[in-house]
């Protein structure tokens, strides 16, 4: 059990180091860093989830298939709805923007949400399912944790800025 918790905390630290520099390419917009930096993320998230839900072995051969294959389709629909997302944006400004345009990239960004929601309702009936009601309790504590600290050292690495609004 102890060589199990040394080899997860390596691989955290091994991630936590390699994400840096995907982070530093990822600010300066490359779409390759961050799909990198993105992929270190779920990583580490599955690497933690792991370790903090103290799952067994036959829940992570549940559990490890189903969240990989889900965050990369959700990954997928997130680019799609962040392509459409700066196209309606460039509409917007153009004068007179198009309606027609705009109520098709406005229905294409509302079906990309109900997607995801609906991928996070899927992992949800099957943590349900597979985690006991302590796991399913440190799940919930997990999650607004992790992001909190991603939100926290992202907004570090931005230079504390915080939010900054962006023009396409």
């Amino acid at each position: 059990m102890k060589t199990r918790h040394l080899i997860i905390a390596v691989v955290i630290l091994g991630l936590g180091l390699g994400a840096q520099p995907a982070l530093s390419a990822a600010r300066q917009g490359d779409p390759q860093a961050r799909l990198r930096l993105r992929e270190r993320l779920s990583d580490l998230y599955l690497l933690r989830l792991t370790r903090a839900l103290d799952l067994t072995e036959e829940q992570t051969a549940k559990l490890y298939p189903l969240l990989v294959r889900v965050e990369k389709e959700k990954a997928e629909l997130q680019r799609g709805m962040g392509l459409d997302l700066r196209d309606l944006r460039a509409e917007l400004l153009r004068a007179p923007a198009g309606e027609k345009t705009i109520l098709g990239l406005v229905e294409r960004i509302r079906q990309a949400r109900q997607a995801v929601r609906e991928k996070d309702d899927e992992v949800e009936a099957v943590l349900e399912r597979v985690l006991t009601p302590v796991q399913r309790a440190r799940y919930l504590i997990f999650t607004v944790d992790f992001m909190r600290t991603v939100g926290e050292n992202l907004d570090r690495a931005r230079g504390g800025r915080g939010f900054v609004k962006r023009t396409p």
